[in-house]
């Protein structure tokens, strides 16, 4: 059995963890508790993935403003 944290943001699933890929699964879906603005913000911030895309050069828009090499 595989589990994930993940939010319901009254639309849509989003998983705070990666989701395991390659095979079928059977899933169960829980609803813990309802969060609060604040406990939904800090479950955002603490993913480490959070600031990836730091890291993605086409993200990086100060490289519009160097010259080409």
């Amino acid at each position: 059995m595989v589990s994930i944290q993940g939010i319901y943001d009254g639309k849509k699933l989003i998983p705070l963890e990666k989701i395991p890929k390659g095979k079928k699964y059977k899933v169960i879906i829980t609803f813990l508790e309802e969060l609060s603005e604040v406990e939904e913000t800090r479950f955002f911030a603490s993913q480490s993935d959070a600031f990836g895309f730091w890291e993605n050069k086409e993200e990086d828009l100060y490289q519009d403003f160097l010259p080409s090499k």
